[in-house]
């Protein structure tokens, strides 16, 4: 299936370097309003030039668009690739509005297209083995993100709809993104938000009716003014601890170690409740080495192949829009 990217940024850059590994989607054209992109792409790769985006969705032999162009032109461009029949696949966010992202959606099901947003983390062989095996975590105590770098400010989406969403598309694929409360703390600099520190309580979708522990506590500090690159998630449970950082070669540490409670009667026959910590062994799962964005640009191509919308995906990317929109206003 022929394919148009839109957009030769950095992550168009990574987005067609993946396009040309299918054994499914073949390479059509490359557009940017920049075109000092599109001549340094065509230094690179063999394809058509086209003057316009509405060139590119005048041809029928491409049937398929990825947008990797800044938020704000999202819903405009993948607007018009769906009305003109084209299977479209959209870098996060899908918009910068739940209302535009429900639009897109309803439009995509009345032309029998594709819509796919790339929530990347969703794709990564790390969080899917996480939520594999967050029955063994035992009761989650807390939940603790860091997403920082010294990265360029965005003109379009501040720090939160920059980096935040990416935690958030990460916790409702665990837990669900059902929020009881939250509370933002926002540093602005030269008139940009570029830093902030979110809590979130979360209804607790595994809580045992035995415990009190309905909710669970998740903290995510974001930030474009670090002088480091961290990309680290921690999930702290009664049994295991483990902390996630895609930047790693070793994508998971698992710590055996968690909290005990012993139950202890004095002679006074108080009953007094002590708590205790456990240390185990330390462990790096194995895990499947293929990258996010190939095992993305996979759903995209399964959802063409088998004709439908996956509804899951479809209903997680609505709920992450839903947040983002919640602690942001």
């Amino acid at each position: 299936m022929k394919v148009a990217i839109i957009g030769y940024g950095y992550w168009g850059r990574n987005v067609l370097l993946a396009v040309l590994k299918s054994d499914f989607f073949e390479l059509a054209c490359v557009f940017d309003e920049d075109y000092s992109q599109i001549q340094a792409a065509k230094q690179i790769y063999d394809f058509q030039e086209y003057s316009s985006f509405e060139a590119i969705l005048k041809d029928r032999t491409i049937e398929a668009v990825m947008i990797i162009t800044p938020p704000q032109t999202h819903f405009s461009l993948a607007k018009q690739a769906l009305e003109a029949h084209k299977h479209t696949f959209v870098e996060k966010p899908l918009s910068t509005s739940l209302q535009e992202c429900q639009i897109l959606y309803d439009l995509a099901h009345q032309q029998h297209c594709i819509l796919h947003c790339d929530h990347i983390f969703l794709y990564s062989p790390a969080v899917q083995w996480l939520k594999a095996h967050l029955q063994d975590f035992g009761e989650i105590i807390y939940l603790q993100a860091r997403r920082i770098n010294l990265g360029l400010f965005q003109t379009n989406v501040d720090v939160i709809w920059d980096l935040a969403i990416h935690d958030l598309a990460i916790l409702d694929y665990l837990f669900g993104l059902e929020i009881i409360s939250h509370h933002t703390l926002r540093t602005h600099y030269r008139h940009f938000c570029a830093l902030a520190d979110i809590h979130l309580e979360l209804k607790n979708p595994n809580a045992n009716q035995n415990t009190n522990n309905t909710h669970i506590n998740a903290n995510i500090n974001v930030s474009w003014l670090s002088p480091i690159k961290v990309r680290e998630l921690i999930i702290g449970g009664e049994k295991k601890t483990a902390i996630y950082d895609e930047t790693k070669k070793d994508k998971i540490t698992l710590f055996d170690c968690g909290i005990v409670i012993s139950e202890e009667f004095e002679k006074d026959n108080l009953y007094k409740k002590m708590v205790q910590y456990y240390l185990g062994d330390i462990t790096y799962p194995s895990l499947d080495s293929r990258a996010p964005l190939e095992n993305s640009i996979q759903k995209f191509q399964d959802q063409i192949t088998t004709d439908s919308i996956d509804i899951a995906l479809q209903n997680h990317t609505l709920r992450v829009i839903k947040g983002l929109e919640i602690i942001s206003y």
